[in-house]
């Protein structure tokens, strides 16, 4: 998926770059990234207080989880299950089980977190 302006996401094919599909997003849509599975693929919106996840085989929203405002980098955990969002407006992670598509808890940081390394 790819961000084509402010409210859409643009899914193409790699091998000729033909739109498969478009999707609303919220506000801003930052970052995209896709399981380790591959079976969906999770939006955050900086100017909105949302996560989106996308089914990649259908490329339709599944989820939309309450994050806080201003969600931005995503990172996996190394068996795929959990997916961890840094949420600026927040001062923290937002820590998703990708198994339930559920917010499980939150990980006080620093003042406004955007970048995220998950090892």
């Amino acid at each position: 998926m790819q961000t084509a302006d402010a409210n859409t996401n643009v899914v193409l094919d790699a091998a000729d770059l033909a739109v498969l599909a478009t999707q609303p997003t919220g506000k801003q849509p930052v970052t995209n990234a896709w399981t380790r599975d591959r079976r969906y693929a999770v939006v955050t919106n900086g100017q909105d207080t949302f996560a989106q996840i996308f089914d990649a085989r259908t490329f339709k929203e599944v989820k939309r989880l309450t994050i806080g405002q201003g969600g931005s980098n995503i990172g996996f955990s190394k068996d795929g299950k959990t997916a961890f969002i840094a949420v600026r407006g927040a001062n923290d992670v937002a820590v998703i089980d990708i198994e339930k598509l559920a917010l499980a808890t939150r990980i006080k940081a620093g003042t406004e977190p955007q970048g995220l390394i998950v090892r």
